[in-house]
C-alpha cells in the first residue's frame, strides 16, 4: 500500500514523534512484537492476579465466549485499545484502532502467546461535548452536528446517559445523498435509538461492525471493575507522597529533553474521580481522607483519571500491549511512572495505524493539482493571486502600440482628407475594442480553469483533510461504509496492527455494495 512519512500527518506531539522514532528514553519497551511476546509469556506466568469474571465481557458469538473463558482462566494474554463512547462509534480510528487489537492478537497468537483483543470503552468519562458530537462531508464542506446538551457543563459518566431525540435528525441528514438502500445507515439507526444510553448504542456498534472477530468489550462502570478502582483510590490514598514525587520526577526528565508534559502537573490535585450521586467530580485535599473512607464502605464510586488509568487497565486484565493514539502515548510518557508504585505490569505500548482512506476522486483531484501522495496531507491554500496572463498581457501591449500608433497617423491621414479623420477614430475604437475583448476572454478561460482548480481543492480537503485535520479524526465510519462499503473494514483488517512508523493511504474503488455482512444489528 502506499504511504507516507509519519512527520507528514499534522498535530501529532512531539513526545509521541520521539517515541515512534526510538529516541525517547522515556518509554521502556520498543513497540515490537518481540518485546509484546515477551511481556505476554512474563504475564502468563505470573500467579495470584485479578483476573475478571467471563461476565464482566462483552462480546458475540462462541469466538468471543472463548476469549472471555480463556482472560477469565488465566490462558490468554490482552491486547488493549480504547476510546470514548463517541456517537456513531466516534472517529474513523477509533475502530482502526480495534482492529489494530485485533490483528495483534492474532500475531501473538500465532507465535505462541495465547492472546485476546479487548476494547475498554470509556464509559466513565464526562466530556460528553466531544462524545455527542460527529460530521460528514458535504458540498460546501464538512458538517457537524452535536446533540442537545452537549457542553462542558455536563459531569455525569456519558455511558449512562440517554442519546436525546435528536440522533434521529442527525441519522437523516446521513440519508441525504444515499441511493436506494443504505444498509450501513440502518445498522446504526437501530443502535442509535433515543433512549438508548451512549456507552450501549457504542459497543453494540463497534460489536457489529467487528462480526465474526473474537473482540471482547469492557465497560469499566461494570461491578468488577468498579470495585478494583475503589481498591486502586484506597493504595493511592496511601502512595501519594510516592506517586507526586515520581510525576515530578518525570516531569523534570520531559523539561530536560526540550518537551513538555501531556498532563500539567498540580500537586494539589489526586489522580482519581469520585462518582458521586452520578456526578463525576475530583476531591479536594481537605475532603480526600473522608472520601476515602466513602470510597471504602462503597458510598462513592471511583473513576480513574488520565494518568491512572492505564495502571487500573493493567491491574483487571493481563494486558501484554496497549494500543494507542498519539497523544495517549505521550501521556503514557508519565503514567508509566506509576505503574511500579501499585505492582501493576505495565504493557508495551503500539501506536495505532494511522489511515488515509482515499478514493478515485480523491486521486483525480490530487494528480490534477500536481500533489504527490507525501503530501496529500498538507493544507492547499484556496486563496488565488491575481492571476499573470503573459499572452493577454501581450494583446495589451498592442493595444497601446496600436492606439498610440493610429492617433500619431492621424494627421496625415486628415492632411489627405479632412473626413476620414472620423472613418480613422472608428477603426481605431472597432479594432482596440476587439483585442481587449480577446484579451478578457483569454483570461476568464484561465479563470475557468482554476474554477475547476479551487472546486478540485475544496472536495481534497473537504474528504481528506477536513477542518485542516486528517478525515480519520473527524468523520465516522458511516461515513465510509456509505461510500465504500465492506471494502472499508476489509482494508482496515488489511492495514491494522502495522503501528505508527508510517501514514497508509488506503485506495479503496467503486461504489458500496447493497448489502452488509450479516451482523446481529436486529
Amino acid at each position: 500500500m502506499p504511504s507516507l512519512p509519519l512527520d507528514r500527518y499534522p498535530g501529532l506531539p512531539p513526545l509521541f514523534l520521539d517515541f515512534a522514532r526510538g529516541t525517547s528514553p522515556l518509554y521502556p519497551d520498543p513497540p515490537t512484537v518481540d518485546a509484546a511476546l515477551r511481556r505476554g509469556r512474563e504475564i502468563l506466568a505470573q500467579t495470584g492476579r485479578l483476573r475478571l469474571s467471563p461476565a464482566a465481557y462483552r462480546f458475540r458469538g462462541s469466538a468471543g465466549r472463548r476469549a472471555a473463558e480463556d482472560l477469565a482462566a488465566g490462558r490468554a494474554v490482552a491486547v488493549l485499545a480504547g476510546h470514548q463512547v463517541g456517537l456513531l462509534t466516534g472517529p474513523l480510528y477509533t475502530l482502526v484502532k480495534a482492529f489494530d487489537a485485533i490483528a495483534l492478537a492474532g500475531e501473538l497468537s500465532s507465535r505462541g502467546v495465547p492472546a485476546v483483543p479487548v476494547f475498554w470503552a470509556l464509559t466513565d468519562d464526562h466530556d460528553l461535548e466531544e462524545i455527542a458530537r460527529t460530521a460528514r462531508p458535504e458540498a460546501d464542506g464538512p458538517r457537524t452536528f452535536v446533540l442537545e446538551g452537549a457542553d462542558r457543563s455536563n459531569r455525569h459518566p456519558v455511558g449512562r446517559l440517554p442519546i436525546p431525540d435528536g440522533v434521529r435528525e442527525i441519522l437523516e441528514a446521513f440519508r441525504a445523498d444515499a441511493q436506494g438502500e443504505d444498509p450501513y445507515r440502518e445498522m446504526f439507526a437501530r443502535r442509535y435509538v433515543p433512549g438508548t444510553t451512549y456507552g450501549e448504542a457504542f459497543i453494540e456498534s463497534l460489536l457489529d461492525l467487528t462480526e465474526g472477530e473474537p473482540l471482547v468489550v469492557v465497560d469499566p462502570l461494570g461491578d468488577e471493575i468498579a470495585d478494583a478502582a475503589r481498591r486502586l483510590f484506597g493504595a493511592g490514598l496511601e502512595r501519594q507522597d510516592e506517586c507526586g514525587e515520581a510525576l515530578k520526577r518525570v516531569d523534570d526528565e520531559i523539561a530536560s529533553l526540550g518537551r513538555e508534559p501531556s498532563v500539567p502537573l498540580r500537586p494539589d490535585v489526586f489522580c482519581f474521580f469520585v462518582i458521586e450521586e452520578g456526578i463525576r467530580h475530583r476531591v479536594e485535599p481537605p475532603d480526600l481522607s473522608r472520601a476515602g473512607e466513602r470510597v471504602a464502605r462503597g458510598e462513592l464510586a471511583v473513576s480513574a483519571d488520565v494518568l491512572t488509568r492505564p495502571v487500573l487497565k493493567s491491574l483487571v486484565l493481563p494486558a501484554a500491549v496497549s494500543v494507542l493514539g498519539p497523544s495517549e502515548i505521550a501521556y503514557h510518557a508519565q503514567s508509566l511512572r506509576l505503574f511500579p508504585i501499585f505492582g501493576a505490569t505495565p504493557p508495551v505500548l503500539f501506536p495505532r495505524t494511522f489511515l488515509v482512506p482515499r478514493g478515485p476522486a480523491e486521486r483525480r483531484a490530487a494528480q490534477a493539482l500536481g500533489i504527490d501522495d507525501a503530501n496529500l496531507l498538507a493544507p492547499v491554500s484556496s486563496s488565488r493571486a491575481p492571476v499573470s496572463l503573459p499572452q493577454a498581457d501581450r494583446v495589451d501591449e498592442i493595444v497601446r502600440r496600436l492606439d498610440a500608433e493610429l492617433a500619431a497617423f492621424a494627421p496625415e491621414v486628415e492632411g489627405i482628407d479632412p473626413t476620414l479623420s472620423g472613418a480613422l477614430e472608428t477603426a481605431r475604437r472597432k479594432a482596440t475594442y476587439q483585442l481587449e475583448q480577446l484579451a478578457e476572454r483569454m483570461r476568464k478561460a484561465v479563470d475557468r480553469k482554476d474554477e475547476v482548480a479551487a472546486n478540485r481543492r475544496k472536495r481534497l480537503e473537504t474528504m481528506l483533510l477536513p477542518n485542516g485535520q486528517p478525515a480519520e479524526r473527524l468523520y465516522p465510519p458511516l461515513v465510509f461504509l456509505q461510500t465504500w462499503g465492506d471494502r472499508l473494514l476489509d482494508s482496515i483488517r488489511e492495514s491494522a496492527g502495522r503501528g505508527g512508523s508510517e501514514v497508509t493511504i488506503v485506495d479503496l474503488d467503486g461504489p458500496a455494495e447493497s448489502q452488509t455482512r450479516s451482523s446481529h444489528a436486529g
